[in-house]
This record gives structure tokens, C-alpha cells and sequence, in this order.
């Protein structure tokens, strides 16, 4: 199995996740928040695109394995992965337009700073943990 496809779709999502840190960092979401509600649409549809191909390509071919340590890893990586998509889809809905973002501001710098960690947390997994096993 070739890892470089996902690995490139890693650092798609890690250029949306650094453009996001900026935005945050900038700590002025009156000029930013329709910027930041454009990236979070672009994440959201990158991670779509990655969770996908996981889904239908990367993880079906780990459980087909003889390899038990894959299997398993491959399995626990999964059932974690539902959780971060459903935890991101709820923080998606709530702040992807510049309204929504203002409307609730203190809250969506704490729940940006969590998603974008758990995002980058679990790439980071994968890429160190779960791909080396390949």
C-alpha cells in the first residue's frame, strides 16, 4: 500500500489548519471571521476527501492484512476518527459563516483551538503510529 496520497492529504489539511492558527492568532475575528468561516469550509471538505479515501481504500485494505498489531491499530484509529468527524461536523455547523463565528466569539477561539489540536493530534498519530506498521 502506497501512503504517499494520504500523507499529501495531510499536508493539505495542515495548510488549512496553519492558515486558521494565523487568523486566531491575529485575535481580530471582526476583519477575520468570514476568512476564518472560508477555512473552516476548506478543512472541512479536505477532511471529507481524506476520511473517505480512508474509509473506502486505506482501512479496508489494513483489516485484509495478516498483520494482527495493524488490524487491531487499524481498527482502534477508525472507531477514534468517528468521533473526531462527528466532534469537527458540530463545530463545522456551528461556525461556518462569518455570523456565526461573532455571534459567539469567546466560544469559537476555545472550540478552534481544541479541533485544530485533536486534528493535528491524530495526523500525527497516524503518520508516526499507525502508517509506520505499512
Amino acid at each position: 500500500m502506497e501512503l504517499k496520497h494520504y500523507l499529501e492529504q495531510h499536508d493539505r489539511i495542515k495548510e488549512e489548519l496553519s492558515d486558521l492558527k494565523i487568523l486566531l492568532a491575529k485575535q481580530d475575528l471582526e476583519q477575520n471571521a468570514a476568512e476564518l468561516a472560508f477555512h473552516i469550509s476548506g478543512l472541512a471538505g479536505k477532511l471529507n476527501i481524506h476520511l473517505t479515501s480512508e474509509d473506502q481504500y486505506l482501512y479496508p485494505f489494513f483489516f485484509k492484512g495478516n498483520d494482527v498489531n495493524l488490524v487491531n491499530k487499524a481498527h482502534e484509529y477508525q472507531n477514534e476518527m468517528g468521533n473526531l468527524l462527528a466532534d469537527f461536523t458540530v463545530f463545522k455547523n456551528t461556525f461556518n459563516t462569518k455570523i456565526k463565528i461573532l455571534s459567539d466569539r469567546d466560544r469559537f477561539i476555545n472550540e478552534s483551538n481544541r479541533i485544530i489540536q485533536s486534528i493535528e493530534q491524530r495526523m500525527d498519530k497516524e503518520e508516526k503510529d499507525l502508517y509506520r506498521l505499512v
